[in-house]
């Protein structure tokens, strides 16, 4: 039977659960949004399934995201110096204690990069996840390996928003 501190972690899982998700539902629609601006697609399709695109479009878009995003992390080291701490890093070496600063910046990263989806390692969306369990974890003083289980909880929330798969997100935190 559970007690009420259990109770409490499934409540606070289902909550970093229903975050994760809006943040992964927010940061897909400014990608899609900027797909649809950047590359004058319809609202709804998905860039790789484009027949054609301007293939000016197929140059400039990229080579001008990388540029600014080559600028926009010169300027950051400057600021902030020390590299970001990998959420798998994070949950492994630190009892799931990550930057709030670093996974906006990682999340950023995605975004510019134009990753919708979760299919590139570490693609933005599953730190913005990992992020959300963290937060709520370190603000509710939770035991070290309960944080941990709240960052595997934000993580799969990333990853069931962003494929529409919860099994699948449940079946990868099974493995944190």
């Amino acid at each position: 039977m559970f007690g009420a501190y259990e109770t409490s972690l499934v409540v606070l899982a289902a909550l970093i659960g229903v975050i994760g998700g809006l943040v992964v539902a927010a940061m897909s629609a400014v990608v899609e949004g900027m797909h649809v601006l950047l590359f004058n697609i319809e609202i709804g399709e998905r860039l790789s399934s484009q027949y054609a695109i301007d293939p000016l479009r197929a140059v400039l878009v990229p080579s001008l995201g990388g540029l600014i995003l080559g600028v926009a992390f010169l300027v950051l080291q400057r600021f902030r110096p020390a590299r970001e701490i990998d959420p798998i890093e994070a949950n492994a070496l630190h009892g799931g204690r990550m930057s709030f600063r670093g996974s906006v910046i990682v999340a950023l990263h995605g975004v510019v990069l134009g990753r919708r989806r979760f299919g590139r390692a570490r693609g933005g969306l599953y730190p913005a996840g990992q992020r959300s369990g963290a937060s709520l974890g370190r603000g509710f003083h939770l035991r070290r390996a309960d944080q941990r289980i709240m960052v595997g909880c934000g993580a799969a929330a990333a990853i069931a928003g962003a494929f529409g798969a919860p099994l699948a997100g449940a079946f990868y935190a099974s493995n944190w």
